[in-house]
């Protein structure tokens, strides 16, 4: 029989029996059990039924879908599989790796849901004088592609990473002015510099090369030219280019980088340090950039806040038109795409390269005590 005056309470075989079958703490909720208490003890049936009501009542509420897709994706887990899909179908996942660093730094562990305009605003205010308001562009348009990979590739199951990738709005600041450095600019940036960024500036300074390009070189990189001093020829291979990024694979083409006596003293200066990578971060790996909080504070203690790293390629650019060397040769130090590249390419052609290079030096006078 049922206990006509306490709801969800049964009598079977003598003892009171708890049977309810309802909403409680916000979930469906089934107690069947004895309460222990006999047929003659109601209230002690009354009291382990309440009893377990509250304990139910405060269960925690377990997250939504943890017990069927597990914790909500982060922005890492979506970007690897970015770039996975992007190598499987044979594109070129440098640039979209060196933006993904980028963003990485700050929003990593982010769940991906958490990844919209106002999430990440303060962040991009913050890059402002720091990036060009078009690299910060670039970042977040390879943001809002992985945002929409995770949204209509990747899946759990059946349900999406990511519900809906938002529209993300980039940055407008306007082109950012140029600012080579002049020589004693360079010695009180070279003073400021840790150990491990001296080498990669000097060679950035004195070849014009790119972030990328002096980040990822290695010793295989080297080509040895009958004629040429040791060190003066580096292949570019077209993955590093950022004249490639954006080519089809077959336009793509790598470069030459060639080295004057300085930047050759450079390098020389790096030989045994790692059987790959020519520059090295402080624990002995690749190094990924140039611009880290090290080269900031350096730049910043050197009275040089408003130069960025991409103007040493202007140094060396504006350097080489100083000297007279004329403009098309500069183009092609500076690895600008130009047509009939191939005969500059040729043995004379980089022993005539370099030649043009070695006019890039320091005023007479004008001693440095490094680089």
């Amino acid at each position: 029989m049922r206990d006509k005056q306490c709801r969800g309470l049964t009598l079977r075989g003598g003892f009171w029996w708890i049977n309810i079958d309802r909403r409680i703490g916000g979930r469906q909720v089934q107690i069947r059990e004895s309460t222990g208490c006999g047929e003659t003890d109601l209230a002690g049936a009354r009291a382990v039924r309440d009893r377990r009501v509250k304990e139910e009542t405060d269960r925690p509420v377990a997250p939504a879908n943890t017990d069927q897709h597990g914790p909500e994706r982060t922005f890492s887990d979506a970007a690897a599989e970015y770039v996975l899909d992007l190598e499987r179908r044979g594109k070129d996942s440098g640039r979209a790796l060196q933006d993904i660093r980028m963003i990485l730094d700050e929003a990593g562990d982010w769940p991906l849901s958490h990844l919209h305009q106002r999430a990440i605003q303060p962040r991009i205010d913050a890059q402002q004088g720091h990036r060009a308001s078009g690299t910060v562009d670039r970042a977040l348009r390879t943001l809002s592609t992985v945002l929409h990979f995770a949204a209509e590739v990747l899946r759990d199951g059946n349900e999406p990473w990511l519900q809906t990738a938002p529209r993300l709005r980039s940055p407008d600041w306007g082109a950012r002015a140029r600012r080579p450095i002049t020589w004693d600019e360079q010695d009180r940036l070279i003073a400021e510099l840790p150990a491990h960024l001296i080498g990669p500036v000097l060679w950035a300074v004195h070849t014009g090369a790119r972030q990328e390009e002096v980040c990822s070189l290695t010793w295989a990189q080297h080509r040895p030219v009958d004629g040429l001093p040791e060190w003066s020829c580096w292949w570019i291979p077209p993955e590093v280019r950022k004249a490639s990024s954006k080519a089809k694979v077959s336009d793509r083409d790598g470069r030459y980088i060639v080295c004057n006596r300085a930047a050759r003293s450079v390098i020389a200066d790096q030989v045994g340090a790692s059987a790959i990578w020519v520059f090295l971060s402080p624990r002995g790996g690749r190094l990924y950039r140039v611009t880290n909080n090290g080269f900031r504070a350096a730049r910043e203690r050197a009275g040089l806040k408003d130069m960025r790293e991409h103007d040493l390629r202007h140094t060396f650019g504006d350097r080489a038109a100083d000297v007279g060397i004329p403009q098309d040769i500069v183009a092609v130090l500076l690895g600008h795409r130009r047509q009939g590249i191939t005969a500059h390419y040729s043995r004379p052609g980089l022993a005539r390269l370099t030649e043009e290079t070695e006019r890039i030096v320091r005023p007479a006078g004008r001693l440095a005590a490094v680089g």
